[in-house]
């Protein structure tokens, strides 16, 4: 009797361990968003960074600055650089954006802090300051606003009228779909669907991408440009993002509450990635429809 409560107990202490290191594992790959402001250093980098353009559209990227600040946002520390992206609310006035409207890096500021140089890189997407990235981790310089400006270059001019998005309409019957969406489609209900592009448009927007996509990927936007369900979504080739991290730029193909299926810029092998929003990245194979299908069935 001694014997098998003293197994029982064991096994009973195994199950919490193992509940609690899972506990711990999902906790580590939440996504970290808050809205904390600016830290001392970069409130003096955006005050370069505005006085770069002309007044009236210094004063608008000053406004938007001013309306992401105590709004949701993703910040992580890297080994070699730090990323942060402005989500706001998605309730910006159309009036507080400019014209550029495709994802671009817009500056590039140089500067020297302690005599060790890093740099800033200021990205764009949608209208609207999208972020920033700072080489090498500036975590224990962010308290310091004493800094040398070495040189600063305007990389893409905001006031130019670029617009790379397109339109999207919605099917009003949700066709039924071939391949993987279809078979998922089976499963978990489609919120929202969208005609696709026709092949020169689509032609128009790989090309734009230097990275190979995924033929499971190619198969589903040649039947729609982007389509929703209720735990995740898949981006249209016209709406792709881009994310850096750490070792580069990833592309997202696919969004879920806690990462997105991405490739890698410049990567020619066609690895499917796992970027999860605790910044943790995961290889995941380079078959789209196995890692969609692990991921939504």
């Amino acid at each position: 009797m001694e014997i098998l409560i003293a197994l029982l107990s064991i096994i009973a202490g195994l199950i919490i361990l193992y509940f609690g290191l899972a506990f711990i594992l999902i906790q580590t790959r939440r996504p970290k968003f808050n809205n904390k402001g600016y830290t001392k250093l970069e409130k003096r980098l955006l005050d370069i960074f505005t006085s770069m353009f002309d007044p009236d559209l210094a004063d608008k990227i000053k406004m938007q600055i001013e309306y992401f600040e105590n709004k949701r946002k993703w910040r992580k520390y890297w080994e070699k650089s730090m990323s942060i992206e402005l989500y706001g609310d998605k309730k910006m006035s159309p009036g507080l954006k400019y014209p550029r409207r495709d994802e671009s890096k817009i500056a590039t500021i140089i500067f020297k802090v302690n005599e060790e140089k890093y740099s800033i890189e200021f990205n764009s997407y949608d209208g609207r300051i999208w972020g920033w990235k700072i080489r090498p981790n500036p975590k224990r310089i962010q308290k310091i606003d004493n800094i040398e400006v070495i040189s600063k270059k305007i990389n893409n001019d905001p006031n130019e009228k670029v617009v790379t998005s397109i339109k999207k309409t919605e099917f009003k019957t949700i066709p039924n779909f071939d391949g993987v969406i279809g078979e998922i489609a089976k499963m978990k209900s489609i919120k929202t669907a969208y005609n696709p592009l026709i092949p020169q448009q689509i032609d128009i927007f790989k090309r734009k991408i230097d990275s190979v996509l995924p033929h499971g990927y190619i198969q589903i936007i040649e039947q729609t440009e982007g389509l929703e369900f209720q735990e995740f979504r898949i981006s249209g080739i016209s709406e792709i993002q881009r994310t850096g991290l750490d070792d580069g730029d990833y592309f997202h193909l696919a969004e879920f509450d806690d990462g997105i299926i991405a490739i890698k810029e410049n990567d020619k092998n066609g690895e499917l990635y796992f970027c999860h929003f605790s910044g943790l990245t995961d290889k995941v194979g380079t078959d789209f429809d196995k890692v969609l299908k692990e991921r939504t069935t």
